[in-house]
């Protein structure tokens, strides 16, 4: 899904021609021409009108994990926001992906994906509200530029000397570790949990529990976590990465869905399906996007979002808006060095507010072999 790269143009001081139906209205006056420019573009391959809607709420920073990033390779993006929080405000990341094509991930952060062709590519943080159709309102925005650069092994590693991975232990707390690519001798970790509170490890790992108290049943909030690695000579190696926590629902709400899942089976060409059926108790619900969430033995983690209808088949329509059909998991998704896969199935009831179920359409039953580092046997 590469994003298409976005040129800048010195603004012009002309009237726009007058327009029988826009798509989108333009942006604040404070946006160059330019970004206006894009702004319609963009609404116009989401299939929606962007309305500008007074607010207090401020994109302060996109904060990245790195300055730039290699073709091909994730980057981690996390808006931090000021200001007083809008009641049922939906975060959003958008971006183009060719002519008359736009890309959307819901959140406040994303792990985005760069394209294969290096240059410069626009990524776009919106906070909206919906204003019912295809209108959208716009209470605040940022645009990032992100530099993608060819790779070879030496600049990756230069690039990312220390590499920081986030996997998820239970609610709230998660487990954070630094991988070393120098081979350099680290003497001691130095934390920043980007919740107020730090700490020093001899060990390149650390659990670490994160306030939930103040988040509601369907909140979610972004931590950003620094770590320093002291090396014996040199000055200390960085890496950063970003941790999303979601809040809860109490243990006494009954789920407003029944939820069905076969236990994967494997399929022909080496891929995994799953039988899916859901039955909705409420008939207000309204299914949004599927997101899939892949675990590496390394403690990596991948997140790809798709519309609904996407990423889950669906055989046969049940009444009350249930439905019944099936996942499937590609060979490729199922490739070694992959421990599990998660699905979240994501939509609003009439009030607006999100309903989540999930299940597992894969797992491998063993971390890959590694290498035998052994000698060779001698020649007979």
């Amino acid at each position: 899904m590469p994003p298409v790269s976005v040129r800048s143009e010195a603004p012009e001081a002309v009237q726009p021609p007058p327009v029988p139906a826009p798509v989108a209205r333009p942006p604040p006056d404070s946006v160059a021409t330019s970004e206006r420019s894009s702004w319609e573009v963009l609404a116009a391959a989401l299939h929606e009108e962007m309305v500008p809607l007074a607010s207090s709420v401020v994109v302060e920073a996109i904060e990245r994990d790195r300055p730039w990033v290699c073709q091909g390779e994730p980057t981690a993006l996390s808006a931090r926001l000021g200001g007083v929080p809008e009641p049922g405000a939906v975060y959003r990341w958008v971006w183009l992906t060719g002519p008359g094509s736009a890309e959307l991930h819901p959140g406040p952060t994303v792990q985005w994906k760069a394209p294969e062709t290096p240059g410069t590519y626009a990524v776009r943080f919106q906070v909206c509200r919906d204003l019912g159709g295809r209108r959208v309102g716009v209470l605040a925005e940022r645009l990032v530029e992100i530099d993608v650069r060819p790779c070879g092994a030496g600049e990756r590693q230069s690039q990312e000397p220390l590499r920081l991975t986030v996997t998820q232990r239970r609610q709230g707390t998660f487990l954070l570790q630094a991988l070393s690519q120098t081979g350099a001798r680290i003497d001691s970790y130095r934390w920043d949990f980007g919740d107020g509170t730090t700490g020093t490890t001899t060990e390149p790992r650390v659990e670490h529990s994160f306030p939930l108290q103040h988040l509601g049943p369907h909140d979610t909030r972004s931590f950003t976590v620094r770590v320093e690695a002291f090396v014996s000579q040199g000055p200390p190696l960085t890496a950063m990465a970003f941790v999303l926590t979601r809040g809860s629902p109490p243990n006494d709400e009954p789920s407003p869905v029944e939820l069905e899942v076969s236990r994967w089976s494997a399929q022909p060409d080496g891929g995994w399906r799953s039988d899916v059926v859901v039955r909705e108790l409420s008939p207000d619900i309204t299914w949004d996007r599927v997101e899939r969430v892949t675990r590496y033995w390394d403690g990596g983690v991948e997140v790809a979002t798709r519309k609904w209808s996407e990423g889950l088949h669906v055989e046969e329509r049940l009444e009350q808006g249930g439905f019944r059909g099936y996942t499937v998991v590609s060979p490729a998704e199922s490739a070694p060095g992959i421990k599990q896969i998660l699905d979240f199935l994501y939509g609003y009831d009439s009030a607006g507010q999100e309903v989540v179920i999930s299940w597992s359409p894969y797992k491998s039953d063993a971390p890959p072999v590694p290498p035998e580092a052994s000698e060779p046997l001698p020649a007979k």
